[in-house]
């Protein structure tokens, strides 16, 4: 067999025609609530088959816990991850900073900075930092804050309340501290336990975890969702580039784009589920967004939670949309 493999090697050569290269194996540990079960790892499935066709060989694994799947990446023993920009923030502070507070507040604008990762090189460069790229992004919902007390509706009436905060978030701290509420540690894992026991006043979080997390069982009779959006979440996959051909980022930034629509349903359908009675108008939604910009800036400056860039690229995305905001005078950016 080995000899009559070699000979065909011989003749392909021969006629000219170059063997076909075989594809490297790769693994992406995949985070997903509800694992092989769940929407984004049925979406990596399909991923798999189209990365094929890149020169990638790829097995998805999936996790339900995330920090489990984003710490076996950094153990190497996985090729790559699927997991949200806050919790891989360490590796990159540029994609990360995607879902800074009330950077993007459709997801329309959240739309179009995907679609610049995969069509301009000079936004996408800075997805790459030393061994980690930043190959596709997908919406995993605004974020919003679910409240104990409904009544609790402007910024002023969080202080002084508990609220379950992503210690792993660097940026979580400062929003916190900024209203005068108080911090109350938390991950993926417990922030739903947390606020349906009354441990908090309150949580933030996407409307894809209402089901999962059981969140009515938190918001009872007089809880609520203050219908303002805080952030985007979103599911970034990050890979070790020099396990992957050349040109596979583009590749997978642009297939990630093409599925951009397809995520967005699925969040929309998961608010679109949640009972009418829990959401709430915010009174003065000004206020949020003028918060929102003095978080930024000192997430930026102070403790650097932020990438400048990033902020900059979306503060163009904002005033592109809508011109008439405030800020695109000020371009403090």
């Amino acid at each position: 067999m080995k000899r009559f493999a070699t000979l065909l090697a011989a003749l392909a050569l021969s006629l000219g025609v170059a063997p076909v290269a075989q594809a490297g194996d790769v693994t992406i540990c995949t985070y997903d609530p509800a694992g092989k079960a769940g929407e984004y790892y049925k979406i990596m499935d399909e991923y798999a088959l189209a990365a094929a066709g890149w020169g990638a060989n790829v097995t998805i694994q999936a996790y339900t816990d995330e920090e489990t799947a984003a710490k076996d990446y950094e153990a190497g023993k996985c090729n790559g991850v699927v997991a949200t920009g806050v919790r891989l923030q360490r590796f990159n502070r540029f994609p990360s900073t995607i879902e800074a507070i009330g950077a993007l507040p459709t997801y329309d604008h959240l739309h179009q900075m995907v679609e610049s990762f995969a069509k301009y090189e000079s936004v996408a460069k800075y997805l790459r930092s030393g061994e980690h790229e930043t190959v596709g992004i997908l919406p995993a919902g605004a974020v919003y804050m679910f409240v104990r007390d409904r009544n609790i509706n402007t910024v002023a009436e969080l202080a002084g309340k508990r609220i379950a905060t992503m210690d792993y978030d660097k940026a979580a701290p400062g929003m916190v501290d900024r209203v005068g509420a108080i911090m109350v540690p938390a991950d993926l894992g417990s922030i739903g336990p947390k606020f349906n026991n009354g441990d908090v006043d309150a949580c933030y979080i996407s409307a894809p975890a209402y089901g999962p997390f059981e969140l009515g069982r938190g918001l009872g009779e007089n809880g609520g969702i203050i219908k303002t959006p805080i952030a985007m979440a979103t599911l970034q996959v990050l890979i070790h580039h020099e396990d992957f051909p050349a040109d596979f980022g583009a590749k997978s930034r642009t297939w990630f784009a093409g599925q951009f629509k397809g995520a967005r349903a699925l969040v929309e359908k998961a608010e679109a589920d949640i009972p009418n009675k829990y959401w709430v108008e915010v009174e003065g939604a000004e206020s949020f967004d003028d918060m929102f910009l003095s978080v930024r800036l000192d997430l930026r400056d102070t403790h650097k939670a932020y990438d400048a860039k990033m902020l900059n690229v979306m503060a163009k995305v904002r005033c592109g949309i809508d011109s008439s905001r405030p800020e695109c005078v000020e371009k403090k950016e």
